[in-house]
């Protein structure tokens, strides 16, 4: 395959060892290693809210951060501290109409020497869209794509996210 995982057969087989299954987390949490073996991280900052349209336009908020850690060797015997980011919610007209930051994703555990990091987005605002969300600690950190008018950046899995885009007819999110 190329990509350093092992094919269906190697899972089935009961062999122990290789690369895990693709497991999301969806929740914070502490996970343990099912088997030992290798794992590739992959960590996303939640979007930030998007501004509401009274007293300013409606502006998107920024993507979260992107952090990847391509390859750690797990056990059993360790675990991980899983912090999953909230997204930021909207604003709205009978109050605050900027939208909110995003929450920052984090994980920390065993064999990591330092927290990997996916920072949220920013929330739109009456002026302009939310910045998107920095990442460190991992073999690859990029930073989410800003809000724009109308749309929301995108996460940037190969590089930094795309602004979100205004196409003359409302907004449109940004590309990954």
């Amino acid at each position: 395959m190329g990509n350093g995982m092992s094919n269906f057969t190697d899972f089935i087989s009961g062999g122990g060892g290789g690369a895990l299954p693709q497991i999301a987390l969806t929740q914070s949490q502490t996970w343990v290693p099912p088997q030992d073996g290798t794992v590739c991280i992959h960590v996303i900052g939640a979007g930030g809210g998007g501004h509401a349209t009274t007293g300013g336009g409606p502006y998107g908020g920024g993507a979260g951060g992107y952090c990847k850690k391509t390859t750690l060797a797990v056990t059993t015997s360790g675990s991980f501290t899983v912090v999953v980011g909230v997204g930021g919610l909207g604003g709205y007209s009978n109050g605050t109409a900027s939208g909110a930051v995003g929450g920052n994703s984090t994980v920390a555990g065993t064999g990591l020497s330092s927290t990997l990091t996916a920072n949220g987005g920013s929330g739109g605002t009456s002026s302009a869209g939310g910045a998107g969300g920095s990442s460190s600690n991992g073999t690859v950190n990029n930073t989410g794509g800003a809000g724009s008018f109308y749309g929301g950046g995108a996460v940037g899995v190969y590089g930094t996210g795309q602004a979100g885009r205004d196409n003359g007819q409302g907004g449109a999110g940004g590309g990954s």
